[in-house]
């Protein structure tokens, strides 16, 4: 009777070891978990970083608004770093620009408060493991748009556009290419289609399969809608929306017949801030003009776009990209 009872006693005993080992073990994995989540997090705050840094380089060098140096790149880069870390402390390793590609790469990095550089483990440290240093990239490129998606299909004639570095701002008023000779740069529409030269001038609308938005490419020839109001799917409220905002609006250098049978070539796209319109019907704010005119005042302006290909010309818009 002795005997059994000292065998449930040892029983006991290795049960209590083996909770305490499965006890260890869970808690062992339950700290990996911890310091793994907490890894990835602070990656997550040094890429969130990385990103906002090289779109702000990459925008100010497209903008020319500072200069588009390493000395500057580098403070910008160190700004944004921190300013998205939770504890306000981020370490910058790299800055790459390439001017002539039109790229910005930052690398960013663990930095402790005592200035150390060592992601420390909650909980791995007791195994003997110290930490590591967390790293995140990211690149951007910067260039002029080749393509836009979802602009509105008021096309504006490429002698409208003013020249200069800045681009001039003052306000003008565009009229409907109708050949009216006493409007300011305006021609006869498609007349440009012998080669003599000439461009219809002012603004005119193009088709669209539906809505008030249509993609366009730099180079392609797009089928123009006759008539001098809005698109055909263009509402009141598409076009008052607008009414003070920086639009992308694409640009025509040349225009094939006229009306339904009309084709326009896309050259660019420009950025107009459109103050006032009398457009027909119920499409009217602000009237520059009056009667039967139809006509869009406003002013061209720069700015930067994250939706669309790089690869066509200056004309005021910048579009900046992440590619890493």
């Amino acid at each position: 009777m002795q005997w059994m009872t000292l065998v449930r006693r040892d029983d006991r005993g290795a049960v209590g070891i083996f909770t305490a080992i499965v006890v260890v073990v869970l808690f062992g994995f339950l700290g990996l978990a911890v310091d793994v989540g907490a890894m990835y997090d602070e990656r997550r705050q040094l890429a969130n970083g990385a990103d906002a840094a090289v779109l702000a380089i990459a925008e100010d060098c497209a903008l020319g608004v500072i200069s588009c140096d390493q000395a500057t790149a580098n403070v910008i880069a160190a700004g944004f770093a921190s300013a998205n870390a939770r504890d306000g402390a981020a370490a910058v390793d790299s800055v790459t620009i390439d001017r002539v590609a039109q790229t910005v790469r930052v690398v960013t990095s663990t930095l402790t408060d005592d200035g150390g550089r060592l992601f420390e483990p909650f909980f791995a440290e007791v195994i003997g493991y110290d930490g590591t240093t967390v790293r995140a990239a990211a690149a951007a490129q910067w260039g002029f748009p080749r393509s836009m998606r979802g602009v509105l299909p008021l096309i504006i004639s490429e002698c409208e556009f003013p020249q200069g570095t800045p681009l001039p701002t003052a306000e003008r008023i565009l009229y409907f290419h109708d050949g009216n000779p006493t409007e300011p740069c305006n021609a006869q529409a498609g007349q440009d289609s012998d080669g003599d030269g000439f461009l219809a001038a002012g603004f005119g609308w193009l088709a669209t399969a539906s809505g008030c938005q249509i993609d366009l490419a730099t180079g392609m020839w797009r089928a123009a809608d006759p008539g001098a109001s809005p698109t055909t799917g263009c509402s009141v409220g598409d076009i008052s929306s607008l009414l003070g905002e920086p639009t992308p609006l694409p640009i025509f250098d040349d225009l094939v017949g006229v009306g339904a049978g009309g084709d326009y070539h896309i050259t660019g796209f420009a950025l107009f801030v459109i103050t006032g319109y009398n457009l027909g019907g119920q499409f009217h704010l602000n009237r520059p003009c009056s009667g039967d005119e139809r006509c869009v005042s406003g002013y061209f302006t720069t700015g930067v776009v994250h939706d669309g290909e790089i690869g066509g010309e200056y004309r005021g818009i910048v579009i900046v990209k992440l590619t890493e």
